[in-house]
């Protein structure tokens, strides 16, 4: 019988309360908890700053983010869905984060970043490069969702 370590089952309450609220509104896309595990893992090494999610989703993600930033990081959080944005804001109390209902560019001047974490399509794909160009020098960008090629549906091939 394989031994279960605490940081392959630990949930944080604050992951918690966001999955429960991304089920709620039938949410599919939230980062699974293996991602979320790293992003808390890459955003712990942050030590001061702003880190910017783009694409706020039900809040899982940025409370994975959360439950491992220092004292001295600020979460920005940013989607252009309003009713997204409203019931997170009001899961995820925390003195750390801003919530910004919009584009992701409006978070831009608030850079450069040591770290951002991508999660809506748009700024992964089609403006990916202008994510690059928002990182401080050393910073990472951590883009969730990548399904591997071998993986792709059929219409995606090619």
């Amino acid at each position: 019988m394989p031994t279960l370590y605490r940081s392959n089952t630990y949930i944080p309450e604050l992951v918690r309360a966001s999955k429960d609220l991304a089920k709620e509104n039938k949410f599919e896309h939230s980062c699974s908890d293996e991602a979320g595990r790293l992003l808390s893992v890459l955003a712990g090494q942050v030590t001061n700053g702003k880190i910017p999610e783009v694409g706020t989703g039900f809040g899982v993600g940025g409370s994975w983010i959360l439950s491992a930033i220092s004292p001295k990081v600020q979460l920005i959080s940013v989607d252009n869905s309003k009713e997204k944005i409203d019931l997170v804001s009001e899961t995820i109390r925390h003195d750390q984060v801003e919530f910004i209902h919009g584009d992701w560019k409006e978070v831009i001047p608030k850079g450069p970043f040591q770290f951002i974490f991508a999660d809506a399509a748009a700024a992964k794909t089609i403006e990916g490069e202008l994510l690059v160009k928002t990182l401080e020098v050393g910073g990472m960008l951590f883009m969730d969702d990548f399904t591997p090629e071998e993986h792709f549906p059929e219409e995606w091939k090619g």
